[in-house]
């Protein structure tokens, strides 16, 4: 569905179209967004379904509510959270992101699942030699979490550092990836 809004009959403007999702899971109630078909959004939360569709639909007001549009992004979901290997192979957008963080976006989505990157090594790959803290704060403001995956980066002591969903959703999430193992005396350890 594509709207037009016609201020001159020579010149037509373009209206973007939102949709949004959400469903349950067991690390809390997923919410999708999407503008023109594309992902701009992913967020996990802790509230009941009713709240959190109150909370989407004034997010997106003008957006429709649809489980169709992400039929195969839920699918995706729903497999990694399985603890399945997922190829997040699906169109997003982060136009919205500064071009930097835009950069340290792409780069993440790069990391192979299974595996993890340091800040301070995402900042030398996108030509920041010492840009760990630039990194980190590119990293806290991605809109697509788990698509884009910044919960497999960490900091360059081995340590997990922070996640915008919260640390423990961080650990749970590499310990689908086989990243993480419990160890009865410490916790969870990288592996």
């Amino acid at each position: 569905m594509v709207a037009f809004i016609v201020e001159n009959p020579a010149r037509y403007v373009k209206l973007d179209f939102f949709e949004y999702t959400f469903f349950e899971s067991q690390i809390g109630i997923i919410s999708l967004a999407s503008r023109n078909k594309k992902i701009i959004a992913l967020d996990i939360y802790s509230k009941n379904l009713y709240e959190v569709k109150k909370h989407l639909s004034t997010l997106y007001p003008e957006g429709v509510e649809s489980n169709q549009s992400f039929k195969t992004v839920k699918l995706l979901l729903d497999r990694y959270l399985k603890g399945r290997k997922v190829d997040f192979d699906v169109d997003f957008d982060i136009s919205e992101e500064s071009p930097f963080t835009q950069k340290v976006l792409r780069e993440l989505k790069k990391i192979p699942y299974g595996e993890v990157r340091s800040y301070l090594s995402i900042g030398k790959q996108v030509g920041h030699i010492m840009g760990a803290r630039a990194v980190g704060q590119a990293v806290k403001r991605n809109p697509i979490p788990i698509i884009i995956p910044c919960h497999r980066v960490i900091r360059n002591d081995g340590s997990l550092g922070g996640f915008s969903l919260g640390i423990e959703i961080k650990k749970r999430l590499l310990a689908f990836e086989g990243v993480l193992q419990r160890n009865n005396k410490t916790g969870l350890v990288l592996t």
